[in-house]
């Protein structure tokens, strides 16, 4: 089961992310939010071979949940699809560049 969770920033800045799959493509088609210097944030397809930006296609991006775009954390994630994973808070905003974006509990399921 896939989700659809809002992100935050302070700044101003909020777009939805997909994370995972639907029942019918959750093996080939799972997504988790990754950051991009040229896209920003972007749902990057985690179960290929080569982990790319779906806009640009480079290959440098970081997935959200690891430093240095998210701070260390601990216990409870909010997001989480196969071994990824990111805390709520503590992620870097594409648009004013500080660690101020949120994932928010706002999540719609789909399948």
């Amino acid at each position: 089961m896939g989700q659809i969770i809002q992100v935050a920033c302070p700044c101003g800045f909020s777009q939805s992310v997909k994370i995972s799959g639907g029942m019918r493509d959750f093996k080939t088609n799972a997504t988790f939010p990754h950051y991009c210097k040229t896209c920003g944030l972007v749902d990057v397809n985690v179960t290929t071979s080569t982990i790319e930006c779906p806009t640009c296609h480079t290959q440098e991006v970081v997935a959200y949940g690891v430093p240095p775009i998210s701070l260390p954390f601990e216990g409870y994630t909010s997001v989480q699809c196969r071994e990824y994973s990111a805390p709520y808070k503590g992620n870097l905003c594409p648009q004013c560049q500080k660690m101020t974006l949120e994932f928010t509990n706002n999540v719609m399921m789909f399948d």
